[in-house]
């Protein structure tokens, strides 16, 4: 009887401490800028997709652990689901999934987490937001007096993450001035950056001339691979098929070991597919298949061939 009670207590312990470890969402936007003036609290603001993974993670692993729940005592917590509410996304500039905007009672940035974040780490940023820590205003003043590629670097990836190219491209290029032998270790970076974000903004040509002279520039640089795969990568942004084939071809010649061959032999099947030729597409991931046995992405390359096999009844024959 003795050990049956114990069990009890065990098991009510347990329940009690999940159920701590609950947050309260605010039920709309409105509700939470309302609820964070009455309390003169910051907010934090959740964007996420119903098809993102990470999201999910936040939410089942983040947000159920007791020291975050905790911070819900001091901060309003909301959700947005940003494909529908896009407004919302559009006024904090959401580039991705999951981002948590942390913001003043008003609903002015104080800054944001990209990403993913575990409950150790997400409760290390928050702590620091709050007391004004590692933040753009923070990064900003320090710049004012102390500039260095490293800061520049902070600032210029804290602009792009809000879609402020402009102001982004602004410190990439202030890095390339301060340090252009790369002696600091930023300047590959910077140019790395800058092809990333001018392919986002859809500046397919300004991204490959980044990635060319990253190369040029800095040869002995560790990110000479990547900006080789970068530029095929633009260049199936851009639907120039026949060019991307023969980029990722080239990079997987080049760098047989990398860790990206096996998205670039994904990518040439993508692309074959694209211009029309699904035999050898299917093929192509047939093949994936046998190379890449333990990639990550053999769930997908599967569901590729599965679809290209079995089409659907009004797109047989076509």
């Amino acid at each position: 009887m003795k050990k049956l009670a114990i069990i009890a207590l065990m098991l009510l312990g347990g329940a009690a401490a999940a159920s701590a470890a609950q947050i309260t969402f605010a039920e709309t936007p409105a509700q939470a800028f309302e609820s964070a003036l009455a309390k003169n609290q910051p907010i934090l603001i959740t964007f996420y997709a119903d098809w993102c993974g990470w999201c999910k993670k936040l939410d089942t692993v983040t947000y159920r652990n007791d020291s975050v729940a905790a911070l819900a005592n001091e901060i309003v917590f909301v959700k947005v689901n940003a494909e529908k509410d896009t407004a919302m996304s559009h006024k904090y500039g959401v580039a991705g999934f999951p981002t948590v905007v942390m913001t003043k009672s008003d609903g002015t940035e104080i800054d944001r987490i990209y990403g993913y974040a575990g409950p150790k780490e997400f409760l290390t940023i928050i702590r620091d937001y709050q007391a004004g820590r590692n933040t753009l205003p923070s990064y900003l003043a320090q710049a004012e007096s102390a500039p260095t590629p490293a800061l520049y670097y902070l600032i210029a990836d804290k602009y792009i993450g809000r879609k402020k190219f402009v102001d982004g491209e602004k410190y990439l290029n202030k890095i390339l001035e301060l340090d252009p032998n790369n002696e600091k270790g930023y300047s590959d970076s910077a140019l790395s950056s800058l092809a990333d974000m001018k392919t986002r903004a859809k500046e397919f040509d300004a991204a490959k001339a980044a990635y060319k002279k990253l190369m040029e520039s800095y040869p002995q640089s560790g990110l000479v691979d990547n900006a080789l795969f970068g530029i095929a990568a633009v260049n199936r942004r851009a639907e120039k098929y026949d060019d991307a084939i023969a980029g990722f071809k080239l990079f997987m010649s080049v760098y047989p070991q990398s860790e990206l061959v096996p998205d670039a032999a994904a990518y040439i099947a993508i692309c074959t597919e694209k211009k029309g030729d699904t035999a050898t597409a299917l093929q192509m991931y047939e093949r994936y298949l046998i190379d890449f046995p333990k990639s990550e992405d053999t769930t997908w390359v599967k569901s590729q061939i599965q679809r290209i096999k079995n089409p659907p009844a009004d797109q047989k024959g076509k």
